[in-house]
């Protein structure tokens, strides 16, 4: 489906993103574990630790299967350190590539979430010539994630029903 590595990185004046693989339980859990981001992905407090690593699978099968992903976000001046979050797509059963992200409240009003995004549509573009289109999904009242998809392109298309009320949105490849 595409031409790309796993091994891509991809970085932003302030940001370093890389694939996630399955060596990194501990850090997508730190993101996970996020009350913000556990409320959001699992409805609770804080997702367990069983949670997040059946999540992880999940990336690393995907990552195989298709060539393409959800990277780990991180402060570009600390590599090392914690990641703020993690940001990538999915293929969705409609065969549509979606956007997907969370981050950690450190990370929240600082445009982490716009940057991440930008890059990583930018190289989805690039990368995959049958990526004509991107679709992102969001529950109603989140609204600093509906901001982030309007400031990088995305158009509100409707509200859909999945498992609950989404609103659709979609990014076309410009020509």
């Amino acid at each position: 489906m595409s031409n790309r590595r796993q091994g891509d990185i991809l970085e932003t004046p302030r940001l370093h993103l890389r694939p996630i693989t399955k060596f990194d339980s501990e850090k997508l859990y730190h993101v996970h574990r996020d009350r913000a981001v556990s409320r959001l992905l699992a409805g609770v407090d804080r997702m367990t630790r069983y949670h997040s690593d059946q999540l992880l699978e999940r990336y690393v099968r995907h990552w195989r299967a298709f060539d393409f992903g959800f990277f780990l976000v991180f402060d570009r001046n600390e590599v090392a350190g914690p990641p703020l979050g993690r940001c990538g797509f999915r293929l969705t059963t409609d065969k549509e590539i979606e956007l997907g992200y969370c981050f950690t409240a450190a990370a929240t009003g600082r445009g982490i979430a716009t940057e991440a995004t930008e890059a990583l549509i930018k190289h989805e573009f690039q990368r995959i010539s049958a990526a004509d289109h991107i679709v992102a999904f969001v529950q109603p009242g989140n609204d600093q994630s509906m901001r982030v998809l309007r400031k990088v392109g995305f158009k509100n298309a409707r509200l859909v029903e999945r498992r609950s009320v989404y609103y659709r949105f979609e990014l076309n490849r410009c020509v």
